[in-house]
């Protein structure tokens, strides 16, 4: 299988009510996998959305929730009941310590990959609230292979590009940002155009509708797909691996050109 199709949840969430956000949660998969909207292969949500990205709350450690556990016991059931892969988020506990975490749950509810963020936000409070993760890795999702990076993260071209080292086609990319508000001029629409672009690769950025929205899929050309409005919704999308193959004209072959002896030992530092 070469193709998936996707449903982006826009959720609008309330900061610092862990159940509230659970049942919406719950709510917006039963509807992205209802009948009348077709069933995607995978549903992604929003970074955070468990705790409402309260990363400047006080009382985030009291919102942070292991994995697995009772929570994430909730999103593997929906998984399973509809038989689609989730990626869904929270703020991890994790050993007295938080991670600002995404989880992906297959067709049976199995988690196949936990995502920690690794590149963390001073100017937002989250090098405070958060400890970084330090793994990109990937996995094979019904034949297209899937990786994750989290809201900041976009900003180092290093992580997506080692995600698409690792075979990631697809980039998952949950956020909670003003920045995705739509606005097809905006430095973000085209750094994330570049990111697909410079790697070939598809980028799913889901944002939280609290945030402003702007949701959007990327193609491995540098396209905006399809982009969401500012509310709660539902975005829709579909992948095809094989376009990746379809070099449109006036493209160029970047990750055949590229010279990995050249960088090796000149990415590890910063001049001032």
């Amino acid at each position: 299988m070469s193709s998936l199709s996707l449903s982006a949840i826009q959720m609008s969430c309330v900061v610092g009510n862990v159940a509230a956000n659970l049942d919406r949660s719950l709510a917006l998969i039963d509807r992205a996998a209802s009948v009348d909207t077709g069933k995607p292969d995978l549903i992604c949500f929003p970074e955070s959305v468990l705790d409402g990205y309260a990363c400047r709350n006080p009382e985030l450690s009291s919102l942070a929730r292991p994995v697995p556990g009772p929570e994430t016991a909730r999103i593997a059931e929906a998984a399973k009941k509809h038989g689609v892969w989730i990626c869904w988020s929270l703020a991890e506990s994790v050993d007295g310590k938080v991670c600002n975490t995404s989880v992906l749950f297959d067709r049976n509810g199995d988690i196949k990959l936990r995502y920690r963020k690794s590149h963390l936000c001073a100017e937002v409070g989250e090098t405070t609230a958060y400890l970084p993760g330090d793994n990109l890795d990937t996995v094979d999702v019904d034949g297209v292979q899937v990786g994750i990076m989290i809201c900041f993260d976009r900003h180092y071209p290093e992580a997506a590009r080692a995600l698409r080292l690792k075979g990631a086609q697809l980039i998952l990319h949950p956020t909670a940002t003003v920045w995705f508000t739509p606005n097809p001029g905006s430095i973000n629409t085209a750094m994330m155009r570049t990111r697909a672009y410079e790697n070939r690769c598809y980028v799913l950025s889901v944002n939280q509708a609290n945030y402003n929205g702007g949701s959007a899929l990327f193609s491995p050309w540098g396209n905006v797909a399809t982009c969401a409005g500012l509310g709660e919704e539902i975005l829709a999308a579909r992948i095809d691996t094989d376009e990746l193959a379809n070099v449109p004209p006036n493209h160029f072959a970047l990750l055949e050109a590229r010279r990995p002896n050249l960088y090796e030992g000149n990415c590890s530092s910063t001049s001032t």
